[in-house]
């Protein structure tokens, strides 16, 4: 999919100015090839979790508001979103958790490219060459313990700030 000389999306990566992998893969564009393989990768989950949580929204209350005179930005921005927020604010969290264990995106891409990536390019790679090649244990237990509590303190904060688990 990255090598223009074979990918379905050989126009966009031509247009965009790259002609062989090496160039598509260099290390100021990874952020955005593994932003682009999470966001096809969870596109799924926000879709169906979207659209359940749109379905539970009365009809009434949409007919409420297109009678109120809501456009169709209006209605989806002052009554959809507030409405599904707590779902919307459960796929960030679990969009930030999926995001804080990249681990297999950069390996794929290293094995393409025949090790042209660092093989610690996310924090979770680098524990495992911690653990597994340079028989750091410590060091990569106190990096997953890191990402571990990082992925906790921002999952608090955002429970808590938008108030998840209040009942209506």
């Amino acid at each position: 999919m990255l090598d223009p000389s074979v990918s379905p999306w050989r126009f966009l990566l031509s247009g965009l100015g790259f002609s062989d992998l090496s160039q598509t893969i260099e290390p100021a564009h990874l952020p955005v090839i593994f932003a682009i393989i999470a966001f096809w990768t969870g596109a799924g989950r926000w879709i169906v979790v979207t659209y359940g949580a749109l379905n539970n929204i009365p009809h009434e209350l949409l007919e409420a508001a297109k009678l109120d005179g809501a456009g169709a930005w209006q209605t989806a921005l002052r009554v959809k979103l507030p409405l599904i927020k707590k779902w919307v604010v459960y796929m960030l969290i679990l969009a930030f958790a999926t995001g804080t264990q990249l681990f297999v995106e950069p390996q794929l891409v290293s094995e393409a490219s025949l090790g042209q990536i660092s093989p610690s390019w996310s924090p979770n790679e680098l524990a495992y060459v911690l653990a597994c090649q340079n028989d750091n244990f410590n060091e990569a237990a106190a990096i997953s313990v890191d990402l571990l509590v990082l992925g906790l303190l921002c999952a608090v904060v955002l429970v808590f700030r938008t108030k998840l688990f209040e009942v209506e």
